[in-house]
């Protein structure tokens, strides 16, 4: 059998680049041999971090985004488009990671199965035998969130999967029936609540281990994903309106708010989420992290720039989401607002998006019709806009640069989305912005007004009147521009069951006369949408190896 093993996956402060062992037990090391090894075994627990998942650009050189109404990739011969044009299904899949989350499962069942209960009595006289068997007493724990993990991200795409918590025998894989949903999304909730238990897993590794280790699985990333969990269980794909299951999901996210400071988060400055350091803000949760690379800057910086490619180009649709400074929606019929589109607007808008006469990376952009960076350039943006967020222009591609490659980390949790959870939550269940008791002592207005407040944003908050449908449409809004580029809009707009109201696509054209840049709104493209699109058909694939499973509907 055959191992691919993550060895850089939890060292010290976990921002190194991920270097990988091809350990083949057959012809190098027996199992023995790797279980009484305290280092062979902690590879096979880092080798079930490395099936995380990033968003940089991970499906067919695109990122996930595109697939929404936030962004437009601007290479059509990506297989992203199959999501765009309709064309994608059983035999032509995209982000199709059925096999891969087993692959992990697997290796997580078999930690599970054959690396627990050890004492590496062989070691036992080793200076570090005790700071080893400090941090190993975790593994089990975590390699259990990690396949509550992969299950969430299966169940999400696919619905209902099978539920395999066994090192099964190949030939009895392709037998298994599949669980609903609603059973694997309890199991995930009650694995959480588990791993989320005082002692099951550490607040931190940052100190008191051996390594001092940043990028581990943590009791907060437990409580975490069953927030998020929760919160999917509640939304409108899954049940109907239900107030208790509302409140679970309140309940669940108010676990970490009401205990953030002993868990160590608070809100960061927005700007620093997302460059080489971000994995040490107190805002993260759980980052998956990608080593030293260039590779997303050379993707995305703008066209005209030396090295860049374009590649997500964030939509019309996407900076009108960003309000005012003073709290209101942008109006194009406002001759003023027009006239000057980017200028009091919320600071995030500057933080994600890249659009005309910014200085960015270095230059001032001129996506204008003719200018450096603008159409009728091959590949320029055909939106008007270039993503800014993640992407660092500390790197450069100029003759000479030494500056080619930054740490990249890729955020699977933070604070922010915390809040956002809760307040959906909480607004739901008692049908008041305002509501809060002795269990829940924040108000769903509160949580949403403390982000808007978050350093180097300072956005006024919601009005204390606000009625529950208004609050509701802006807190949509909210967490669009709060989570833009990190993977969530995708999923909301399914889980909102809103997703027929993404299927038009607008751009901004960008033209000068003399001194002076003229903005107008057109739209770029509708989109092919239907309600089958909920879910992701099973790979046929799983269905000719397993005649047991069952399609989802349409497909």
């Amino acid at each position: 059998m055959k191992k691919t093993i993550m060895i850089a996956a939890v060292l010290p402060v976990f921002l190194s680049g991920c270097d990988f062992l091809n350990c083949d037990e057959s012809s190098i090391y027996t199992k023995d041999e790797i279980l009484e090894s305290y280092e062979r075994t902690k590879q096979l627990v880092t080798n079930v971090y490395s099936y995380l998942p990033n968003g940089f650009c991970n499906i067919g050189g695109a990122m996930q985004d595109a697939a929404t109404d936030d962004a437009v990739h601007v290479y059509r011969t990506s297989v992203l488009y199959r999501f765009i044009d309709g064309t994608w299904g059983p035999d032509h899949t995209v982000d199709d990671v059925w096999s891969t989350y087993y692959e992990g499962i697997r290796a997580a069942n078999r930690c599970i199965a054959e690396a627990s209960d050890l004492t590496f009595e062989d070691w036992e006289n080793n200076d570090n035998y005790e700071d080893w068997m400090n941090e190993y007493r975790y593994y089990g724990n975590e390699v259990r969130f990690l396949r509550a993990y992969f299950y969430f991200e299966l169940i999400r795409r696919y619905r209902n999967v099978p539920l395999v918590l066994d090192v099964m025998d190949p030939e009895d894989v392709n037998d298994i029936r599949q669980s609903s949903f609603d059973e694997i999304a309890q199991f995930i909730v009650d694995e959480c609540e588990y791993l989320g238990e005082e002692g099951r897993l550490p607040e931190s590794f940052a100190s008191g281990f051996y390594n001092n280790e940043i990028g581990r699985v943590t009791r907060g990333a437990a409580l975490a994903l069953r927030s998020r969990m929760t919160l999917y269980m509640a939304s409108p794909l899954h049940s109907a309106d239900n107030k208790a299951k509302w409140k679970n999901a309140a309940r669940a996210a108010y676990d970490i708010i009401g205990n953030a400071s002993g868990f160590g988060y608070s809100l960061s400055q927005y700007s620093a989420l997302f460059g080489a350091q971000n994995i040490l803000q107190p805002e993260v949760i759980l980052a998956r992290p990608m080593g030293e690379t260039g590779t997303f800057e050379s993707a995305n910086f703008p066209i005209g720039v030396t090295g860049g490619k374009t590649s997500t180009c964030p939509t019309e649709n996407l900076v009108e989401a960003y309000e005012m400074t003073d709290g209101s929606r942008f109006d194009w019929t406002d001759a003023g607002m027009k006239a000057s589109p980017y200028e009091n607007r919320d600071p995030r808008l500057a933080m994600t998006i890249a659009y005309n006469d910014m200085p960015w990376p270095v230059n001032n952009l001129e996506i204008y019709e003719g200018g450096s960076n603008g159409l009728p350039l091959n590949n320029a943006t055909v939106t008007g806009y270039y993503l800014k967020k993640y992407v660092n222009n500390e790197i450069s591609f100029e003759a000479g640069s030494t500056s080619t490659a930054r740490h990249h980390n890729w955020i699977l949790f933070r604070y922010g989305e915390i809040l956002l959870n809760y307040a959906e939550a909480m607004v739901n269940a008692f049908d008041s912005p305002t509501y809060s008791d002795a269990e829940f002592p924040v108000s769903a207005l509160e949580a949403v007004n403390m982000l808007r407040n978050r350093p180097g944003v300072g956005m006024p908050p919601y009005p204390s009147d606000i009625s529950k449908e208004d609050f509701i449409e802006r807190l949509k809004n909210e967490r669009r521009v709060e989570l833009a580029f990190e993977g969530h809009r995708f999923w909301d707009v399914r889980r909102w069951k809103e997703l027929d109201e993404t299927a038009r696509i607008y751009r901004v054209n960008v033209t000068k006369v003399s001194n002076t840049f003229i903005y107008e709104k057109s739209l770029y493209e509708t989109r092919t949408l239907s309600d089958r699109m909920y879910f992701y058909p099973i790979p046929n694939t799983e269905m000719y190896k397993n005649g047991n499973l069952i399609q989802n509907p349409n497909w």
